[in-house]
């Protein structure tokens, strides 16, 4: 009985140290990471991103050369286009550009006409982002004659960036930087207001350029209680429609929390109803950060492609918000998420 138990204990032991070898020896292989399913896109259009936008703080003193790295450095992951958010603060009155319009200060830096210049060496573009008053999270669509000063403020600027820079091949659309969501104009006359904003800005570019005009909407689902998806249908055409607007950039807005993956995609599907009906090109505006408590993080690059394939049945492209900011080799602390970005990129170019 003795001899069994020790034999038994023997052999207990034995498949014990067996075990933890086989651990030890699986712990020093490298993991593998399970890769979300490709984007299902439409017909000829690729999931990678074309456009990347950027702010005018982090960029407004770079010099032509910094220029040039930058835009060298999206073209290496196949975007051909910049989207200067925005030029012009009209309520501090300052331009990122040296501007002769009376009242503003300026910039000590060409930040438009370096961009300009470094894209037109590289055969890329860039879409031009008007003035933007920072009161407008607060007055939104309430005020027509906010609006209307607005609007005056932003034909100034259409008018001299297409008088000194309107020769460069580069310069290759326009964006109006006045975001709204479904919170924006609840009101019929408040959609009414924002469509007459809309119709006097691009009037203006009509008048002075042929190249496309592009917005940003959102729509945040945790207020959907007070209009619903099929709402934001009609509010679109009602706010957009004989604008002359040719695309719709949708945030998807999962990255700032508003939306899950689930409502991004009924989201991206309700738009398209819309941006059809109107003959809008319908565009994602896909998020590359995630807000965390009082900060927005580099989103993974897991995330990323789940909210490419949110939009991809549904859209003609994709713009990410933003490469420069988030996964941008030329800052040490992001090259390795402009790595996975580029490794994700070249799976699908």
């Amino acid at each position: 009985m003795n001899l069994q138990r020790k034999i038994i204990k023997i052999l207990v032991l034995t498949l014990i140290l067996n075990l933890t070898m086989v651990t030890a020896v699986m712990a020093k292989q490298p993991k593998t990471t399970t890769l979300p399913p490709p984007p299902q896109t439409l017909p000829g259009v690729k999931p990678i991103f074309g456009s990347s936008f950027i702010q005018y703080w982090y960029a407004q003193d770079w010099d032509l050369n910094r220029w040039t790295q930058e835009l060298s450095m999206l073209q290496n992951t196949g975007i051909n286009e910049i989207i200067l958010q925005d030029i012009a603060d009209t309520k501090a009155m300052y331009a990122a550009y040296p501007t002769k319009i009376p009242g503003y200060a300026l910039n000590d830096v060409d930040m438009v006409g370096n961009a300009l210049t470094a894209a037109d060496s590289l055969n890329m573009k860039v879409r031009i982002g008007l003035g933007f008053n920072g009161d407008w999270w607060k007055v939104n669509a309430s005020n027509m004659n906010w609006l209307n000063v607005e609007a005056s403020k932003n034909k100034l600027i259409v008018d001299e960036i297409v008088d000194v820079y309107g020769t460069h091949p580069s310069l290759g659309g326009w964006y109006i930087p006045y975001e709204f969501s479904q919170l924006s104009a609840r009101s019929r006359i408040h959609q009414v207001n924002l469509n007459n904003f809309y119709k006097q800005i691009t009037a203006e570019i009509q008048l002075k350029s042929t190249l496309n005009i592009m917005v940003a909407p959102f729509y945040n689902s945790k207020y959907s209680y007070l209009v619903s998806l099929s709402g934001w249908t009609k509010m679109l055409k009602n706010i957009l429609n004989g604008t002359g607007i040719h695309i719709v950039a949708l945030q998807d807005s999962v990255g700032a929390g508003y939306n899950t993956i689930s409502q991004a995609k009924n989201l991206f599907r309700y738009t398209k109803t819309a941006t059809d009906a109107m003959g809008m090109t319908l565009y994602a505006d896909n998020e590359t950060y995630t807000s965390k408590s009082s900060s927005n993080v580099t989103a993974t690059q897991s995330d990323i492609q789940e909210r490419i394939s949110a939009a991809a049945p549904y859209v003609q492209g994709f713009i990410a918000f933003s490469i420069d900011h988030y996964q941008n080799k030329n800052e040490t602390s992001q090259v390795s998420n402009y790595n996975y970005y580029f490794n994700y990129y070249l799976r699908y170019k």
